[in-house]
Formats: C-alpha cells, sequence, structure tokens
C-alpha cells in the first residue's frame, strides 16, 4: 500500500495558491498537516478549508512576518517557525513542505533545527527563474525576490529540496472559457473580489497556475522530470537582487546542487476533469 501525502503547505492567498490548496484539501491520499500564511491570509486558508471539508483537522498558524533582514527583528519565533521545527515524520506517511511564499519561514525554521532536512521526504519550492525572465524584476521571481538571504540560506542548507520555477509553471495555462467559469467559484470562496479587479486583472491572475502545477510535483513526484543544478542567489546587486543564478556550463562549479523540476508530466485533459470536479462540488 502507498504511502499517504502529509504536508505542510505555506500558503499566501491569491486565485492560483488556492486552487492549489483546495487540490490538496480534496485529494484522497493526502492529510494537510498545517498550513502556515500571514495573519491577512488565515481567514481565506479557513474558507477554503470548510469549502473543501477535508474531514479532519488542520492547524492554522502564521509565519515569520519580516524578510531576514528588513531591519526589524522579531523578538518571538513564530507558529510557523515551531511548526517546521517541530513536526515528526512517522513511518505511514511522507512529510513534504510545499512552499509558495518567500523562504523566510523555512529559513529561521533551519537554523532553530539543523537537522530539518530529516523529517521532510520533499521540500518543494514554487519560485525562480532559470532561463527565462523573472516576473518581478527583468531576471527575478517574486518570492527569491521577496527574501534573497532566506532564499541563500535555504539553498546552502541542502534539505532535500526541489525547487519548481517559472520556466515550468509558465507552461499550464487556463482556456479563456475555463477563467470565467472558474471566477464564479473564486468569487464564493474569498480567493479574489471582482468588484476590485478588472476582467483582464483577472484574466491574468488566474491563467497562470504556478502554485498548482508546484502542487502537482510534491504530490506525483514520478510525474516530475528534475535535471540536477548548480545554483546561487544573487543578494547584494541592486539590479539582480533575487536572482537564482545557475551555472548551465558543461562542467559546472558555482553554486549548490539542488534538484529543479522541467517538466510535470499531466495531461490537461486531467487538469481540466478535476477543475470540472471542483465546479461540480462547489455547485457552480
Amino acid at each position: 500500500m502507498a504511502k499517504k501525502h502529509r504536508l505542510i503547505i505555506e500558503f499566501c492567498g491569491g486565485f492560483g495558491q488556492g486552487l492549489a490548496l483546495l487540490y490538496a484539501l480534496r485529494s484522497p491520499d493526502v492529510q494537510v498537516a498545517g498550513i502556515i500564511c500571514g495573519d491577512t491570509q488565515s481567514s481565506l486558508a479557513s474558507k477554503l478549508i470548510d469549502f473543501a471539508q477535508p474531514g479532519y483537522e488542520i492547524p492554522i498558524v502564521t509565519g515569520a512576518k519580516q524578510p531576514l533582514f528588513s531591519g526589524t527583528i522579531e523578538t518571538t519565533t513564530s507558529e510557523g517557525v515551531r511548526l517546521l521545527a517541530e513536526t515528526t515524520q512517522d513511518e505511514e506517511s511522507d512529510l513534504t513542505l510545499v512552499t509558495f511564499d518567500r523562504l523566510t519561514t523555512l529559513a529561521l525554521a533551519v537554523a532553530l533545527d539543523p537537522l530539518l532536512a530529516r523529517k521532510f521526504t520533499r521540500i518543494v519550492v514554487q519560485g525562480g527563474a532559470i532561463r527565462i525572465p523573472g516576473d518581478v524584476t527583468a531576471i527575478a521571481e517574486t518570492n527569491m525576490h521577496g527574501d534573497p538571504e532566506a532564499a541563500a540560506l535555504v539553498l546552502a542548507a541542502r534539505l532535500p529540496l526541489v525547487l519548481v520555477p517559472l520556466d515550468t509553471t509558465n507552461s499550464f495555462r487556463l482556456t479563456e472559457e475555463q477563467v470565467h467559469t472558474l471566477g464564479s467559484l473564486a468569487q464564493a470562496v474569498g480567493l479574489i473580489d471582482r468588484t476590485t479587479m478588472s476582467d483582464v486583472q483577472f484574466a491574468v491572475s488566474a491563467r497562470a497556475l504556478h502554485a498548482w502545477v508546484a502542487m502537482l510535483a510534491a504530490l506525483s513526484p514520478e510525474k516530475m522530470r528534475t535535471e540536477q543544478m548548480k545554483l546561487s542567489v544573487e543578494c547584494k546587486s541592486e539590479l539582480s537582487r533575487g536572482a537564482i543564478l545557475a551555472d548551465l556550463r558543461a562542467k559546472p562549479s558555482v553554486g549548490t546542487d539542488t534538484a529543479v523540476c522541467v517538466e510535470v508530466e499531466v495531461e490537461m485533459a486531467v487538469a481540466e476533469r478535476w477543475l470540472q470536479t471542483v465546479l461540480d462540488q462547489g455547485g457552480v
């Protein structure tokens, strides 16, 4: 019998991440062991749990509030850091962390528990841009740019890390019809407020399935193709701060060996069936 997937998910809101969280909550072979989010996103996480009705209790805790070198010192250890540091593995399930946010909480957990790597089967990080432009600067992706020092610390910690960059997640897109159909569901569960968004803004946010692709990689590792790359994070240059730098030479020598997800072998027909299941169960 296959082991059950036990997940801890770091979630910072939005349509795509909400869809990914719903996917985990509704998957029969998954148990969500905890959700880490900011104060402003805890109510949304609760709404999604109520909507999905997984049939078990899920703790919702807050993660680190500020980047490592923001100039503000957090005087107490956040609940999210403690959850990662104190969670234990068990024999009947794989324990996976999936993070859709900057890596501050994970970096602080590594500092608190240097043996953190032994607890997780995989740590799936949605973030980075390697061979394509970034989404917040010309070469940096949002989550890496949000706390480059934390990302550098996480890479250096040699965790069982799988990076799912924009290069991979950009390959999955919803059709225009799916975008408009899912808009009703998103409005119903509070993922978006259509009264404050134009149709163009909603279409842009809804078509991108970055977090959902990362969740697929976490839950179906057999469908994920990875390549080992030597990666570094740029922390000093103002122009390239937060960029993931891959040594792509024939004989790479600079950076930390990291598994990078370059493809998730899931047909869009499968995605469409699941999306329709969500819509049907949601009464949309």
